[in-house]
């Protein structure tokens, strides 16, 4: 890896947010934004499951810290990025704390597998790969199911309730 090509999780995953189609204008593109959010996660769990075969990204896994959602776009140059917290601020007030439990549980999980990693590669550096592999696995394993769980609550399926699009669509037909 060339040192220009290696970057941060948080600037890659920005970089994504960047090169990629800026989301459709429609009830839908709440739940592209929250996707772009969770990709913090999603690159920050890649790391850790590329670090066994992969221990220069290290460094990039140490520096690894969580950001909420109203800082993530506040720092983010995402086109409709203001429309992404004006949206997230009109939300039902139980459908943000859904969502918002579900990433403070990824933020624990996620700070507590950087702890172990740095925790093992102050011991023992790379001398136990086979423990750093094992603590990855896990770590990843968990990491996916609370973030399914993220994914789960923001992804668009039509006729269901269960994503941000179709509750607020569901809280402004009731109004």
């Amino acid at each position: 890896m060339t040192p220009t090509a290696k970057k941060t999780p948080t600037a890659m995953t920005q970089e994504a947010c960047l090169t990629a189609p800026p989301p459709a204008a429609s009830a839908d593109s709440d739940s592209g934004f929250t996707g772009a959010y969770l990709n913090q996660f999603t690159e920050m769990v890649k790391l850790i499951e590329q670090l066994p075969d992969t221990p220069e990204l290290i460094g990039d896994l140490l520096n690894w810290h969580p950001t909420t959602y109203q800082d993530y776009f506040n720092a983010s140059a995402m086109p409709g990025r203001v429309s992404a917290a004006d949206v997230y601020a009109s939300l039902n007030r139980g459908v943000r704390q859904n969502f918002e439990g579900v990433v403070d549980d990824l933020d624990c999980k996620a700070l507590g597998a950087v702890a172990v990693i740095r925790r093992h590669y102050k011991t023992h550096g790379e001398a136990r790969p086979d423990i750093m592999t094992d603590i990855c696995a896990r770590a990843g394993t968990h990491l996916r199911e609370v973030l399914g769980k993220a994914n789960d609550l923001v992804s668009p399926v039509p006729g269901t309730a269960g994503n941000f699009a179709q509750r607020r669509k569901l809280r402004v037909s009731q109004a």
